[in-house]
């Protein structure tokens, strides 16, 4: 593979055979694109199967390129606007993609940006599959793995490009929040596409990952940084802890509306304990009745409450009040299986 250095890049972009920049199959490290402070055009440009090392393409406008099967390595893409251009089964690591724009006609098919920064990206027309976050070098995001986020704000900095250095652990209590918008984000991108699979795919994880963000622990932690940095944000420790409390029942009961089986299995778990509740305390069947009946007939009892067809006549307070909670939880348990097949039947 030829190695070109800036003064080489520079010979053909201004060369132009037939219109088009020909860096096909090239090493380029080093390079800058961009401006960090204008816009800078780049049309007709061929970098395909080319390896690209810490290049530059900050405030860039990229037009016709064609990046199949390059290599992109810790490059700097931030206030990038890409428009036509391809990077079909590219493989992008370490890039920062920062408030780009990745437009109409822009291609990531088979391509891996699982280890990229993502965040504040507009998905404004582009092709991106699901398994481009998906099946890639790593699974989810950048900001999912904190060993990786780390090495990602201290490669930034070592080239002069990150946040101050003081802030770096500010950045890693918010990952999870940062992870959930640009999920977020791409449910949006995909629904307006008609992908509702991967939209339901990507709304799941927002929502786990935005619950994951209020977990007392790291709620904890952010707080007592942000206090440090005087950058404190909402929600507060009592509100957070409450809708941790929230978001893990929604999660385990019904997949955040995504998981009809988890509503399923759920239901069965809460007609079981009361039928456990039943069979221990003698509500259901005889005393002379062997165990197994009596352990049925309890299902049964539980089953005809959780359905509100219990016929039989309760005399004491504490059976009517139970059979009258099984109820009360099998009938929200219900509607809530009704709206996740909803979600699934839309996304099939």
């Amino acid at each position: 593979m030829t190695t070109l250095s800036a003064v080489e890049v520079a010979e053909r972009i201004a060369a132009r055979p037939d219109g088009w920049v020909d860096l096909r199959g090239v090493e380029i490290e080093d390079v800058d694109f961009g401006h960090a402070h204008s816009a800078t055009r780049l049309e007709r440009f061929d970098f395909r199967g080319a390896t690209l090392t810490r290049c530059t393409f900050t405030n860039a406008s990229l037009r016709d390129v064609k990046f199949q099967e390059a290599r992109l390595i810790d490059c700097d893409l931030r206030y990038t606007e890409f428009e036509r251009t391809s990077f079909k089964r590219a493989s992008l690591t370490g890039c920062d993609l920062y408030r780009s724009r990745l437009g109409a006609n822009t291609i990531f098919e088979s391509s891996d940006i699982s280890a990229c920064s993502l965040h504040l990206a507009v998905f404004d027309g582009v092709a991106l599959p699901r398994s481009a976050v998906e099946e890639g070098q790593r699974r989810g995001l950048l900001q999912e793995r904190e060993d990786d986020f780390a090495a990602f704000h201290a490669d930034l900095i070592a080239r002069g490009r990150g946040d101050d250095p003081t802030r770096t652990r500010l950045h890693l209590s918010r990952r999870h929040r940062e992870a959930a918008d640009i999920y977020r984000a791409l449910s949006a991108h995909w629904a307006s596409n008609g992908s509702t699979r991967d939209a339901g795919w990507a709304y799941y994880h927002a929502r786990r990952l935005e619950t994951l963000a209020v977990r007392p622990d790291h709620l904890w932690r952010r707080r007592r940084i942000e206090r440090d940095q005087s950058a404190l944000t909402r929600p507060g420790l009592a509100l957070g802890s409450w809708r941790w409390l929230l978001g893990t029942s929604a999660g385990l009961i019904a997949g955040f509306g995504e998981s009809p089986m988890r509503v399923i299995l759920t239901t069965l778990a809460v007609m079981l304990a009361f039928a456990g509740l039943f069979a221990l305390t003698d509500v259901a069947g005889q005393a002379a009745d062997p165990a197994w009946l009596k352990l049925t007939d309890a299902v049964l009892f539980s089953a005809q409450a959780m359905t509100a067809s219990l016929d039989a006549n309760l005399h004491r307070r504490w059976v009517m009040w139970a059979a009258t909670l099984e109820t009360t939880l099998g009938i929200t348990l219900l509607g809530l299986l009704g709206f996740c097949l909803g979600n699934r039947l839309r996304s099939a």
